[in-house]
């Protein structure tokens, strides 16, 4: 924070500066590989062009659906670029993989087609489920009840009790089906799955403390829609 109460720009996440800088990039890595994707006469430059264009448009969405909804929580963070180092990892492993294998083999038609809708249905579903909870979502687990918080249990809640995750899990698998790496697909399938079973069975139990008397009865009425999840209301 700067001495006359203004954000640093580029020090502070909260800066005008990072976001900028951030939402340029985005948008000139996806309209560059909006062109290739047109201009592509090759199933491995468009499965390429895709991906990317999908994992921009997944981090752009991500701060635009903290901006309409949560606009107090906004933040460069809220791009998730800098989600982790093993999201990091991954995404290298990813890229990595597909240049790997590519000058062997090009992605199939069905494979592009099944991970594109994958990921699309997966994008959709995520976007959605921010949108319905608007601001009851935040990226972090809350462990002390907002006095503004309430349980969200209509539109997609009313059939999954956490739609974002289940959104975000099969995006992260058809990302890498579109890629058609057999590797990644697997580990992603595994690290999101792990991800998942360890962060869904804490917020439940949080859930419960914060709505004793809501939430058990509406999480065994409702689905996760991730396999083998360890939740007591499964």
């Amino acid at each position: 924070m700067s001495d006359n109460g203004r954000q640093d720009p580029f020090g502070d996440k909260h800066g005008l500066g990072r976001v900028a800088v951030t939402a340029l990039c985005l948008g000139l890595v996806c309209g560059a590989h909006l062109v290739i994707l047109v201009e592509s006469s090759s199933r491995r430059t468009t499965a390429w062009a895709l991906y990317v264009v999908v994992v921009c448009s997944f981090h752009f969405l991500e701060f635009l659906s903290t901006a309409l909804y949560k606009w107090r929580d906004l933040s460069f963070d809220s791009f998730l670029v800098n989600h982790s180092t093993a999201y990091s990892a991954a995404l290298a492993a990813g890229v990595g993989e597909f240049w790997v294998e590519v000058p062997f083999f090009s992605p199939s038609i069905p494979a592009i087609v099944a991970g594109l809708a994958i990921v699309l249905a997966g994008q959709t579903l995520r976007f959605v489920a921010m949108a319905t909870a608007r601001e009851h979502f935040a990226h972090r687990i809350m462990t002390r009840r907002d006095a503004s918080h309430r349980l969200v249990t209509h539109g997609v809640y009313a059939f999954l009790r956490h739609p974002a995750y289940t959104g975000w899990f099969w995006w992260s698998i058809g990302t890498q089906i579109l890629l058609a790496n057999p590797v990644c697909t697997l580990a992603y399938a595994w690290a999101s799955w792990a991800f998942f079973n360890d962060r869904i069975p804490f917020e439940e139990a949080t859930l419960a403390s914060f709505y004793p008397d809501e939430y058990p009865a509406y999480a065994r009425a409702t689905w996760v829609a991730i396999p083998f999840i360890a939740s007591e209301y499964s």
